[in-house]
């Protein structure tokens, strides 16, 4: 089956570049990777944003992705930053992924865990990660927390996400993105396209992308947690150990697997 995000790959970067909260999550996930004993495992690595930033700190990661376009855009990645070494790259579905060995974290940065939108396949990935993880082994990810006013202002609104120009051909690039909310089933399909312009503004090319998304509320995804075999060490509202309360945007979870813990985290490195 063809992955949602291969279409994503060549603007990818550009459409998160002023996002607040991959600036907020990359200084986290990349002191959270570089402070856990023995090898760490992304699920949703796409581009290498975060594992590269962990592997130029001397860190080994095995990036997850079922995207072969997002994997080889990794790679490359990896390669210009000198760090191809240290990514071991796996291409799998989240549901039924298989890493080299146990790791003592296993990490899902930037929303990803909402992109499985089918509770019942978000459970099965929660267990195959448990199953991933040593005895006492982390779960870390964070989702954002669903605001309806906001989503009621801008359901089915088309949204300027950035404007770059393309290396390629030298033409200015528009990228825009349309949130489409089906609040019954808490479901996001998500339209994007991309308009490359000449000189004069005319619209030369236009490509269109989609994927769906979700929200999770946080009792579900606790439920979810603990029938899945984890126990919630903590749950913060921000990437600087925040109250998950009314004000947050967003949920952060550290989960851990039930079981004897066999390693020690060097203190600090959660928040």
């Amino acid at each position: 089956m063809r992955a949602e995000y291969d279409d994503f790959a060549d603007v990818y970067e550009h459409s998160i570049e002023d996002s607040p909260i991959a600036a907020q999550s990359l200084p986290f996930y990349t002191r959270l990777y570089v402070s856990c004993p023995g090898d760490v495992a992304e699920l949703g690595v796409g581009t290498g944003r975060i594992a590269i930033e962990a592997a130029r700190a001397g860190k080994r990661v095995i990036g997850v992705d079922n995207s072969p376009r997002m994997l080889g855009e990794c790679r490359r990645r990896a390669k210009e930053a000198g760090v191809a070494d240290r990514l071991t790259l796996v291409q799998g579905d989240f549901r039924d992924f298989a890493l080299p060995a146990p790791v003592a974290l296993i990490a899902m940065p930037f929303h990803t865990i909402c992109d499985i939108a089918d509770a019942g396949d978000r459970c099965r990935v929660l267990e195959r990660v448990a199953a991933s993880l040593l005895p006492g082994g982390r779960f870390v990810f964070d989702h954002f927390v669903f605001d309806a006013e906001l989503a009621a202002r801008f359901n089915n609104v088309p949204h300027l996400e950035a404007e770059y120009t393309d290396p390629a051909t030298g033409n200015d690039v528009l990228f825009w993105t349309c949130g489409i909310y089906n609040f019954e089933e808490r479901t996001i399909r998500v339209i994007a396209w991309s308009d490359e312009v000449d000189g004069a503004g005319l619209v030369i090319r236009r490509r269109y992308r989609r994927y769906t998304s979700c929200w999770i509320e946080q009792a579900e995804m606790r439920s979810e947690l603990e029938a899945a075999g984890f126990d919630i060490e903590a749950l913060y509202g921000d990437f600087d150990g925040g109250q998950a309360d009314d004000g947050a945007t967003l949920n952060l979870w550290i989960a851990l697997r039930r079981g004897r813990s066999g390693h020690a985290w060097p203190s600090g490195s959660v928040k």
